[in-house]
């Protein structure tokens, strides 16, 4: 009788651990002690975005007045081009990157974009900032002070997997997290896995591929935390996902788990109360 109880009991367990909800499911457990004191750690300064080929440029440049129009006016307008504005959201097809494409400077293969009346210039490996200041000095021959402004304004990732909207995310500021791009694909549902999201990124020629686990304070330093332009993100399915295909595990097992489980009771009831 005892070996028969033993049986079920480990039957039951066994069917139980099954269908149970995967652990890994919070994001930062280690930041939850028990006691509500702060935490506060040193972080490092975010790296500036450098521009890569394909990047799509959003450039404006504004003067005060022309020394070298001989009309009296401002030839300013003729470098500007772009300035299509975005909000950090998911996208299922490439209609916003194909506007943005006619309205802005496309760097080629080789890092260089083609600008009117100076021509081509290398600008790949570039942050936002040298550009601006490159731009500057070129045009201080053809029009007084020049203020330039630019943006990335393709700036994309690609999330994908077990999100609850995959799809494209662009971000208008060039800043983007991997929490942030998670947040914009409707967040990681308990059916994904928050412990081990991939992130893949090629830059020069090479293929990065690097883990994070969002369940750890840790991710917070990584290297891949923030995201760079047309990076891939894909969020892994967890255990229970993947047994949804299967009509065993995701009907009959919980049914047959809970009549055990009952068996079991009453069958220990009888067996006591017959000693």
């Amino acid at each position: 009788m005892r070996s028969i109880i033993y049986k079920l009991s480990v039957a039951s367990l066994l069917m139980v651990a099954a269908c149970s909800t995967p652990q890994k499911t919070v994001y930062f457990k280690d930041t939850m002690p028990q006691n509500p004191s702060v935490i506060v750690e040193d972080m490092e300064r975010r790296k500036e975005t450098t521009l890569l080929p394909d990047d799509i440029l959003a450039i404006k440049v504004s003067t005060i007045s022309s020394i070298l129009d001989k009309e009296g006016m401002n030839p300013a307008p003729i470098f500007n081009l772009g300035g299509t504005a975005y909000s950090i959201t998911p996208s299922s097809g490439l209609g916003a990157t194909n506007t943005a494409q006619n309205l802005g400077y496309l760097i080629d293969q080789n890092g260089f974009i083609d600008y009117p009346v100076i021509g081509k210039i290398k600008v790949s490996g570039l942050t936002l900032r040298q550009l601006k200041d490159l731009l500057a000095d070129k045009l201080r021959a053809y029009v007084k002070d020049p203020v330039v402004e630019a943006n990335i304004i393709n700036f994309r990732v690609t999330v994908v997997g077990e999100v609850a909207h995959p799809g494209f995310v662009v971000a208008p500021n060039q800043k983007l997290s991997v929490i942030d791009a998670i947040a914009a694909a409707g967040d990681i549902p308990i059916t994904g896995r928050k412990d081990n999201v991939l992130i893949v990124r090629e830059t020069e020629g090479k293929r990065e591929y690097a883990r994070l686990n969002l369940n750890s304070r840790t991710v917070f330093s990584s290297p891949y935390f923030y995201l760079k332009q047309n990076d891939y993100v894909y969020v892994e399915p967890a255990r229970i996902r993947k047994q949804e295909t299967n009509d065993f595990m995701r009907v009959y097992l919980p049914i047959i788990s809970t009549l055990l489980s009952t068996v079991l009771a009453v069958y220990g009831i009888i067996a006591i109360s017959k000693q």
